[in-house]
C-alpha cells in the first residue's frame, strides 16, 4: 500500500544556489553599457552650443502711431580676458564682457560664424593697450569706439550699431 500522506516525511530544505558572478556580468553589464550610451548620446546631441556666447535678447519698439516697428537685438559676446602690456613689468589683467546691438535676428547666425575672428581681433587690440590708456571715462570711450570700428570691419554687410560693456574689470597682479 502506498502512503500518500506527507505528514510523516521531513520537509526538504530549499537549496540556495551560490551567487553566480558570470551570469550577473552577462546580463547586467550590457544593460549598464546601453544605458550609458543612450544617456551620453542624449547629452551630446541635445547640448546647445554655449561655448561661444549665444545669448541674445530682442526688443521691439513701435512708432507713436503704431505703423512701423523697430527691432533691436542685444547679442552677448563671450567674456574676454587679456594681460595688458606694462612698462614696469607688473602684470595687469583686464576682463570684459560685451554685448553688441544688431538690427535683425537674422544677423545672429552670421555673427556666431564670425565669433572666433571677432574674439581674436578684440583680444589683439586689447593686448596692445596699457592700463593708462584704459583709465577714466575717456579711456573707456576710446576703447568702445575702437572695438566697435573693428567689429564693423569684420561683419561688413551687417552693421553693429552699438557696443555695450556688461562688465569691465582691471586687476593688478602682484
Amino acid at each position: 500500500m502506498i502512503n500518500f500522506d506527507d505528514d510523516n516525511q521531513e520537509p526538504e530544505e530549499e537549496i540556495i544556489k551560490p551567487f553566480n558572478k558570470k551570469k550577473v556580468l552577462l546580463y547586467v553589464l550590457p544593460i549598464v553599457v546601453v544605458i550609458g550610451l543612450v544617456v551620453s548620446f542624449i547629452i551630446v546631441f541635445t547640448k546647445k552650443d554655449s561655448g561661444l556666447g549665444g545669448e541674445y535678447s530682442v526688443i521691439s519698439s513701435s512708432d507713436e502711431d503704431g505703423s512701423s516697428s523697430k527691432i533691436t537685438v542685444f547679442y552677448s559676446l563671450p567674456e574676454l580676458s587679456a594681460n595688458l602690456r606694462t612698462s614696469n613689468g607688473s602684470a595687469t589683467t583686464v576682463k570684459l564682457k560685451l554685448s553688441i546691438e544688431l538690427s535683425s535676428v537674422d544677423d545672429i547666425k552670421t555673427i556666431e560664424a564670425l565669433l572666433p575672428r571677432i574674439n581674436d581681433t578684440l583680444l589683439a587690440h586689447i593686448v596692445e593697450l596699457t592700463p593708462d590708456e584704459l583709465s577714466g571715462s575717456n579711456g573707456l570711450y576710446n576703447l568702445k569706439r575702437e572695438l566697435l570700428y573693428r567689429i564693423n570691419l569684420l561683419t561688413a554687410p551687417i552693421k553693429v550699431s552699438n557696443l555695450n560693456f556688461k562688465t569691465f574689470d582691471i586687476q593688478k597682479n602682484s
